[in-house]
């Protein structure tokens, strides 16, 4: 057969161009993510195969793959809601039954840390998947994963840090093969959800919310009867009076609204 560069084994769109420079760019984004990660004054270690993370379009993203690759997906009560609206038949509460575990850390109903949920479950010697989606609104938690040896994947995002819920982008480090991990291999980049981030993330550290806010979070808490989480946009209840915000063992009252008030 005659060589022929012009010729491809890929579907290549017309007008698709060189894609080198951009790619450059997106790994220079990734790197930057996992240094804006462990920047915080809070520990980050452990983190699965960290030397290989992947972009994701959001931690809801590494879900939706996670989905596909395991079954039964273990959850506590007051866990995210995504995982009963998309798998209900596929949830369960038992924990021994799962095929893989899901805990968000800082955990969802309360925004407090997840350690006692996440040694517990790494005893049942099934694969557990971290969400840290709260990262960079919470302060006094610890990441660091290095005590379990079931904690086979761990996902940030930077939407809840800079409210970019519907450009959202998250970094997984995983020692599973997600769909995601073989995105660059596949010329399938997330790159247009990298570059929006771009500017934020060299000017907006993982603590800087924490700081800005906290106060404002006391003051609020303190005006609505709330205990402050250690995640800043939440007011906890664990009385009647807030019974409509119920999320679990806890009433989860979120505060946003009125934190951009107090601010502004």
């Amino acid at each position: 057969m005659i060589a022929d560069n012009t010729l491809l084994t890929a579907a290549r769109a017309i007008g698709f161009g060189n894609p080198n420079r951009r790619l450059e760019q997106f790994d220079d984004f990734t790197n930057q993510f996992h240094v804006w990660v462990h920047s915080s004054k809070q520990e980050v270690a452990g983190l699965p195969n960290k030397r290989n993370p992947n972009i994701v379009s959001g931690v809801t993203d590494a879900f939706n793959q996670l989905y596909g690759m395991y079954d039964k997906i273990g959850i506590h009560d007051g866990e995210y809601g995504y995982h009963n609206l998309c798998v209900e038949d596929r949830t369960t509460y038992n924990l021994s039954e799962a095929d893989c575990i899901v805990i968000s850390h800082p955990f969802s109903a309360d925004g407090k840390c997840s350690h006692a949920k996440i040694q517990e479950a790494d005893k049942l010697n099934i694969p557990i998947f971290i969400d840290c989606a709260f990262f960079g609104i919470c302060t006094d938690i610890d990441f660091n994963f290095k005590k379990y040896k079931n904690v086979q994947s761990v996902c940030f995002s930077l939407s809840k840090a800079f409210g970019t819920g519907l450009t959202r982008v998250g970094l997984l480090y995983t020692k599973d093969k997600f769909p995601c991990t073989i995105y660059n291999e596949w010329q399938y980049p997330l790159i247009a959800s990298a570059e929006y981030h771009y500017s934020n993330i060299k000017t907006i550290g993982p603590d800087d919310l924490p700081i800005q806010y906290m106060q404002s979070q006391i003051k609020i808490c303190e005006e609505l009867g709330l205990e402050p989480s250690p995640t800043i946009i939440f007011g906890l209840d664990y009385t009647d009076k807030y019974s409509d915000f119920k999320r679990g063992p806890v009433n989860r009252v979120c505060i946003t609204r009125r934190l951009e008030l107090d601010k502004g």
